[in-house]
């Protein structure tokens, strides 16, 4: 058997390519796996960072084209709030102009006049020390009043499902302008 590179008698097999090599072309290796511009990886390399490649593409394109998670389909939200942190800003709803007061001739009722309610006693404890009262303005969202009163040792989440509960509000996001909301002081 003769050498890989040169007419002499081979005297070993490369352990890596089983190439046959006499002592001047390779010593542990042959010549050319010890050669550095020859030290490539092998094919099963080659092909498992390709499926790689291949593999986190689709992944990209499937993140790139799904559709996002929604509240009642309007705006995207990550699943793991949604429901939880409000999205929509209070609105300013406009009240129509009072009706006019002047009835038909043909249909006058009889009006009744209210009775006067007592006045309340001012040195007189309120009805309910259990919570406080916040006007909602513009721009204000539950999130956004909770974090105003939210107490020390609350997380502000829980204090603004406790603000909803406390209201009976059944749709966190819709709070309006001028609503008088109850803020839990304990």
């Amino acid at each position: 058997m003769e050498c890989f590179r040169c007419d002499r008698e081979a005297t070993a097999e490369c352990p890596r390519c089983g190439a046959l090599y006499c002592d001047d072309h390779g010593d542990a290796l042959c010549e050319r796996c010890q050669d550095p511009a020859l030290a490539l990886p092998s094919y099963r390399i080659y092909r498992g960072s390709l499926l790689a490649l291949l593999g986190g593409t689709v992944f990209a394109v499937w993140l790139l084209v799904r559709p996002p998670a929604t509240i009642d389909g309007d705006s995207p939200v990550p699943p793991a709030l949604a429901g939880v942190i409000p999205t929509a800003t209070a609105t300013i709803t406009p009240t129509p102009a009072s009706a006019s007061t002047t009835t038909p001739a043909a249909a006058t009722t009889e009006t009744s006049t209210p009775t006067p309610s007592p006045t309340p006693d001012p040195t007189a404890a309120p009805a309910n020390p259990d919570f406080r009262e916040h006007t909602v303005s513009e721009g204000d969202t539950l999130f956004s009043i909770a974090l105003q009163y939210v107490p020390r040792d609350k997380d502000v989440l829980d204090f603004v499902e406790e603000i909803a509960a406390y209201n009976e509000l059944t749709d966190a996001n819709a709070i309006t302008l001028g609503t008088v909301l109850k803020i839990p002081t304990e």
